[in-house]
C-alpha cells in the first residue's frame, strides 16, 4: 500500500509540474487557459478558479491545458475552420515557449531532487590528515619483529585484498580464517601492486591458538555533506551527463520492446512501482533520487518528435511557420491522434512484457 501512495504521489507531481508550467508560459504570453487537467479520463473533481477549469481526472498516466487557437473551429454549416485566436496566431518562439515548459519543469524538478539527494546524504571523501591511506580489504597497520607474519614476508601497510578467496574481508573474518584454517592464501595490495602470498599454516609452535602477529587497523571514513551552491552544480551537471544516457537507453530498449522481448532499459507501470518499493525499503535518498529521473525521463519522452507529445507539437509548429501556412482544418489533429495512440499502445506492450516476465523470469 505505501509503495503504490509513493508510486502515485511521484506521478502526479511530475504531471502537476509539467502542466503548471504549461499553464505558466501560456499565461506570460496573454494566453487564456480554459482547462488544467492532472490526470486523463473520467473527472473525479472540478473547480473554476482565475477563469480555468482546474481538473483531476481518474487516470494519472498524463494530464493537459485546454488553450484557444489549438483546434480548428466549426462554422454554421459544421465545416471545420482554422482557428483564428490564440496559439493560433502567437509567434513561433511564443508557441514553442508554451509547448516547452513542462519539460522544461520536469528537468529542473529532476535537477532540484537530486541536489537534495546531495545534501541529505554524506559525501564520503577520503581525508589523508590523520587518516591511513586504504583502498578496500582489512589493513595491516604493524607486523610484530620475529612473528610468523614477519618471516612470512608481511609487510605494514599491506592491504588484504583477499585471504582464503575471500574479498575484502574485514577484521573478524581475517582473524577467523587465521584460527581455522590449514593454509593461508593472502593476495596483497603493496604499494600500488598485488602481491600473492601462500603461508603453510599454523606454524609449527607451541601455542595452542596460532598468531599471525599482525594489527589490523580500523578503516577510518571521514566525511563532509557539501554546501548547497556545490549540491546544485553538481546535481545541474550530473543530470545533463545522464539525458544522453537515458536517451540510448530509451532507443535501445525501444528497439528491444518492439521486437517482443522484455527490455531493461525501459520501465512500464509494473517496473516503476518495483523500483518504487526497493527504494522505499532503503530510505528517502534513493526514492527522491527515482523521483528524480522520472522527472528527467519524462522530459527525455516528451521531447520526442512524437506527435501528441511535446515535441512533436514544437515539430509541427516549426513546420507550420516554415510552410507559411497552416494544415488543413483537422489534419494537424488526426497526426497527434495516431501519435497518441501509438505511444498508449507502446505503454500496454511494455506493461504486458512486465507481467509476462513476473510469471517467466
Amino acid at each position: 500500500m505505501l509503495t503504490t501512495v509513493i508510486f502515485l504521489l511521484i506521478l502526479l507531481s511530475a504531471v502537476t509540474i509539467h502542466e503548471l508550467a504549461h499553464y505558466i508560459n501560456a499565461k506570460s504570453v496573454g494566453l487564456p487557459v480554459r482547462t488544467f487537467s492532472v490526470g486523463v479520463g473520467p473527472v473525479l473533481l472540478r473547480r473554476i478558479w482565475h477563469n480555468t477549469e482546474w481538473r483531476l481526472s481518474l487516470f494519472p498516466i498524463g494530464g493537459y491545458v485546454d488553450l484557444p487557437g489549438m483546434a480548428p473551429t466549426s462554422d454554421d454549416q459544421g465545416k471545420l475552420q482554422h482557428p483564428t485566436n490564440g496559439m493560433a496566431i502567437k509567434s513561433l518562439p511564443e508557441k514553442l515557449w508554451v509547448l516547452s515548459g513542462g519539460v522544461i519543469a520536469n528537468f529542473f524538478l529532476g535537477v532540484i531532487l537530486i541536489c537534495i539527494v546531495i545534501i541529505i546524504s554524506p559525501s564520503y571523501r577520503q581525508i589523508t590528515a590523520n587518516v591511513i591511506p586504504f583502498e578496500t580489504g582489512a589493513l595491516i597497520s604493524s607486523v610484530l619483529p620475529e612473528s610468523a607474519a614477519d618471516s612470512f614476508g608481511l609487510k605494514p601497510l599491506d592491504t588484504i585484498i583477499s585471504i582464503n578467496n575471500i574479498s575484502n574481508p574485514n577484521r573478524d573474518i581475517v582473524v577467523r580464517e587465521i584460527q581455522n584454517s590449514n593454509k593461508l592464501d593472502f593476495l596483497l595490495l603493496r604499494e600500488g601492486a598485488t602481491v600473492n602470498l601462500s603461508l603453510p599454516w599454523p606454524p609449527n609452535d607451541s601455542r595452542a591458538t596460532p598468531v599471525l602477529g599482525v594489527h589490523l587497523a580500523p578503516l577510518t571514513i571521514e566525511h563532509t555533506r557539501i554546501g548547497t551552491f556545490e549540491a546544485i552544480g553538481e546535481a545541474f551537471w550530473f543530470s545533463v551527463k545522464l539525458l544522453p544516457k537515458m536517451v540510448h537507453g530509451f532507443a535501445k530498449g525501444l528497439a528491444t520492446t518492439l521486437t517482443g522481448k522484455r527490455s531493461d532499459e525501459i520501465a512500464g507501470p509494473v517496473g516503476i512501482i518495483s523500483l518504487v518499493n526497493q527504494a522505499a525499503q532503503i530510505g528517502l535518498a534513493p526514492v527522491l533520487f527515482l523521483a528524480a529521473v522520472i522527472n528527467l525521463s519524462l522530459a527525455i519522452f516528451n521531447l520526442f518528435p512524437i506527435p501528441g507529445l511535446d515535441g512533436g507539437r514544437m515539430l509541427l509548429a516549426t513546420v507550420t511557420s516554415l510552410r507559411g501556412k497552416p494544415f488543413r482544418p483537422g489534419q494537424e489533429e488526426t497526426i497527434h491522434f495516431f501519435g497518441v495512440f501509438a505511444v498508449l499502445a507502446l505503454i500496454v506492450l511494455i506493461t504486458l512484457n512486465e507481467i509476462s516476465g513476473l510469471f517467466n523470469p
